[in-house]
């Protein structure tokens, strides 16, 4: 049976394309002076807008981080042109290539953009949030974007004087060649930076490789907190396989006039480091795509993310839910890949992939709790576990 590997608030569907003479920036807003107010429904940390495509109505996953992509079926049945194949990478550093179209338009509100290469690459779970497309960011290249979580509200215009925004907020903001990604520079100390994207197609708030946290070892800019070893995460092209796991804490992590201490998140082996919507929790965004600025306003002046966590990560076999990865301060009591059967006698004989997307993690407002676990051999225990700070 296959193994669907996830935690279930770190989904990822970034998508890198590989274009060499081929660009996806091409096209725009068929007009100018444009000022939108968009609302967006948040499931579980997934931005999803309405459009019209070729006027067909959809929902569409609002993703910085991937070029604009329609399903197959989306293509046909609003009369996108056929443009050319191309190789496209994941979040989780998994390759495929998919078909390069052209949508007769696309608009979010009363904005039409035109001639916008789309990718027909649109996975089988984006069923689960009634989503047959992407809204990326070459479509967005020559717009200023600013997201609002609070009311969750996405402002689209070319008039930045319309959004006040503080200079002081603003950090540089570097754009890929190919589709128009954005990328910032995260401080960690002193003299130690990094580089990465911000990408609105995954709810962490920080998604690292194991490559970067190489890179970043001699600085001494982390701790590491912990080791295991499981699959965590769903990219665009499936499931992540498993290695071994750092769970990793930054005492500093600056982002422009935003300040963060105590940053815990865990290595993937391979994989495109990110920001996350996460983010969002914690101020206001706004990507000036127009003159290459990223603002973050943050609601306060330093933000310690220290917290509790569960000594594991989730994942789904099929229809079980089992420990996909398993930190080793638990790795006496659980083992990675045992199933879970029922948390506080709340019995989970079957759960789907969509539940887990569009619900509520099963440990949401729970600080301890009694699982019944069956292991490899289909002996069946009962163990206490707890939140603690690892």
């Amino acid at each position: 049976m296959k193994r669907i590997s996830l935690f279930f608030l770190m989904m990822s569907v970034t998508l890198i394309t590989q274009a060499q003479t081929f660009t996806y920036n091409a096209g725009g807003a068929a007009g100018k002076n444009y000022y939108q107010e968009l609302p967006y429904q948040d499931i579980n940390g997934k931005m999803i807008v309405q459009v019209k495509v070729g006027g067909q109505t959809a929902n569409f996953l609002f993703d910085t981080g991937a070029p604009t992509s329609i399903s197959k079926e989306l293509a046909k049945a609003s009369g996108a042109t056929f443009l050319r194949n191309a190789p496209v990478t994941d979040a989780g550093g998994l390759k495929d290539s998919t078909s390069v179209v052209l949508p007769k338009s696309i608009r979010l509100g009363e904005v039409e953009f035109n001639d916008i290469p789309a990718v027909t690459l649109v996975p089988d779970f984006f069923k689960c949030w009634g989503v047959t497309g992407i809204i990326g960011s070459n479509l967005l290249r020559n717009s200023v974007v600013q997201i609002d979580a609070v009311k969750k509200r996405i402002i689209l215009t070319d008039q930045p004087e319309k959004l006040n925004l503080n200079p002081k907020n603003a950090i540089p903001l570097l754009l890929s060649k190919g589709q128009s990604d954005p990328r910032i520079q995260i401080k960690l100390a002193k003299k130690v930076s990094m580089t990465m994207g911000f990408d609105t197609g995954d709810n962490s708030f920080l998604r690292l490789s194991e490559d970067f946290m190489n890179q970043l070892s001699k600085s001494k800019v982390f701790e590491v907190l912990s080791e295991g070893y499981g699959a965590t995460r769903i990219s665009a092209f499936g499931e992540q396989k498993a290695a071994d796991k750092f769970l990793l804490r930054f005492a500093n992590f600056e982002l422009g006039s935003g300040k963060f201490s105590n940053v815990v998140t865990y290595t993937d082996k391979n994989g495109i480091p990110g920001i996350g919507t996460k983010l969002l929790e914690y101020g206001l965004v706004t990507l000036d795509y127009m003159d290459k600025k990223f603002y973050f306003e943050p609601y306060k002046e330093i933000t310690d993310l220290n917290e509790t966590r569960w000594p594991f990560e989730l994942s789904l076999d099929g229809d079980k839910l089992i420990f996909g990865a398993v930190w080793k301060s638990a790795a006496g009591q659980l083992k990675q890949g045992e199933q879970i059967l029922a948390i506080n006698e709340k019995e989970y004989p079957a759960v789907s992939l969509c539940q887990m997307l569009t619900s509520p993690s099963v440990f949401k407002g729970l600080t301890s709790a009694v699982l019944k676990i069956k292991d490899a051999d289909g002996a069946i225990r009962t163990v206490t576990v707890k939140r603690e700070i690892l």
